[in-house]
């Protein structure tokens, strides 16, 4: 192909002069044909270049260089400027050659360059999409972890209440009934029974803070009535808590997740927030739950708060896992903050309970199966 277009670049060529003649006559011969030369040379290469230089001259020689129309009884001038002819028509080759070689080599560099790109980019795409899996699945065993722990904490609470707890209590009852026989004896037996009494008053505690019973019993508005009212005991700060009239059962997972949000809230306010006042507030519709918690301490710092936001690592364990808690319900966390207080506030799609009942007559035992056995009287 590109020695036919060096062809017929010098045939073209050749017929322009044949058209032009009467304006030429016998004078300039080449004018036209250093067209021909100029294109082989840029687009063509050096083969087609010296083709179409060949029969350029060959035109010339026969047609335009008096005799008119032989190949013989050229004058030496004629045959000075066929050799400057091609002298000229090799140095147009040799530049254009160059300048041809250098296009191509620009051109397989951007070649090389937009397959490198691509591939780069496609790297990236695979080592993002590889992140988000890695990021979803570290979500995942997060969410994982919590819900074993809440298990864990669970199982732990039953048994202090149902096997320490009744331990303690019945050996209160022994001690009562112990009859001292002298002042010392009856000192010692008055000891043992407050020692047995802070023992079991102390595990009650424990196990209420590990799960309190009354969030499976009686739902998120009881228990987070109940603990707020101690955590306000016990550290002073003025705590309201404005719940709905008439709080309906919500999930186990939602209420749960409430709870702890609300716990952890609490702690961080009292540990960091130098606050004398909180609020908790509990609003309910068709669709969502609403859960805001607002304090008037010295609030987050700005950077702070961003780590916060992104999920780094200034969100602490506490906050990130009730940031994972949440997502994994479908919901959103949001975090305010200036030097007059905090704001945070957490909204959840409402999910129904599916079987409360079942869950409180026949917890799960550590076996996975529903123990047969009902709760006892005291934990009710």
């Amino acid at each position: 192909m590109r020695y036919a277009l060096a062809g017929a670049s010098a045939v073209a060529a050749l017929l322009l002069r044949e058209v032009l003649g009467p304006a030429f006559r016998t004078h300039y011969p080449y004018h036209t044909v250093w067209l021909a030369v100029v294109f082989s040379a840029w687009y063509c290469g050096i083969g087609p270049s010296i083709f179409s230089i060949t029969v350029s001259i060959a035109g010339i020689w026969y047609l335009f260089l008096p005799p008119y129309h032989s190949l013989l009884g050229k004058s030496h001038t004629e045959v000075l400027g066929v050799l400057s002819f091609l002298a000229f028509s090799a140095i147009i080759v040799a530049l254009g050659e160059s300048n041809r070689r250098l296009a191509l080599k620009r051109k397989k560099a951007e070649e090389e360059l937009r397959r490198a790109q691509t591939e780069l980019e496609e790297r990236v795409r695979q080592r993002t999409a590889a992140l988000e899996t890695m990021k979803e699945a570290a979500r995942n065993l997060s969410v994982r972890i919590m819900n074993l722990q809440d298990d864990e904490r669970r199982r732990i609470a039953r048994g202090l209440h149902d096997s320490l707890g009744q331990y303690l209590t019945a050996l209160k009852i022994n001690l009562d009934m112990f009859g001292a026989t002298g002042p010392r004896e009856a000192a010692v037996a008055e000891e043992c029974n407050s020692i047995v009494q802070k023992c079991l008053a102390e595990t009650r505690t424990i196990s209420h803070l590990l799960h309190p019973p009354l969030l499976d019993e009686a739902g998120f508005g009881s228990a987070a009535r109940w603990y707020v009212d101690g955590f306000a005991e016990r550290s002073g700060l003025e705590v309201e808590l404005d719940l709905p009239a008439k709080l309906p059962r919500l999930s186990r997972d939602l209420e749960l997740t409430l709870f702890r949000a609300v716990q952890e809230a609490l702690t961080n306010v009292h540990r960091h927030s130098e606050s004398s006042w909180v609020q908790i507030r509990l609003v309910l519709d068709a669709t969502q739950v609403r859960l805001t918690i607002c304090d008037n301490g010295k609030g987050i710092p700005a950077q702070k708060l961003s780590r916060i936001l992104e999920g780094g690592a200034g969100a602490g364990v506490g906050l990130g896992g009730m940031q994972e808690r949440v997502r994994e319900l479908g919901g959103s966390l949001q975090i305010e903050s200036s030097g007059k207080g905090t704001a945070l506030t957490i909204t959840m799609p409402r999910l129904e309970p599916t079987s409360v009942a079942a869950e409180v007559l026949f917890p799960a035992t550590e076996d996975g199966l529903a123990s047969s056995e009902p709760l006892p009287e005291s934990a009710a």
